[in-house]
């Protein structure tokens, strides 16, 4: 998986509230069950995704790629 990618996925999720484009050859479903399987978003209540503290700590570079 493509750093980028998840890194402008995650930051959607965080400011917009939504997945966001395509971005590079990774289709929407591989990107989600990338980030849930590292931990990196969660379901809400409301069925939404959310930005963990994992993600967050990867969005702000506390959490390195390479680590996860």
């Amino acid at each position: 998986m493509d750093k980028d990618c998840i890194v402008q996925m995650l930051q959607h999720i965080r400011n917009d509230r939504y997945l966001g484009p395509k971005t590079d050859t990774y289709p929407i479903g591989e990107r989600v069950l990338y980030a849930l399987e590292k931990g990196l978003i969660d379901r809400s209540d409301r069925g939404n995704f959310i930005v963990t503290d994992k993600g967050l700590n990867l969005l702000e570079e506390k959490v390195r790629w390479e680590s996860l």
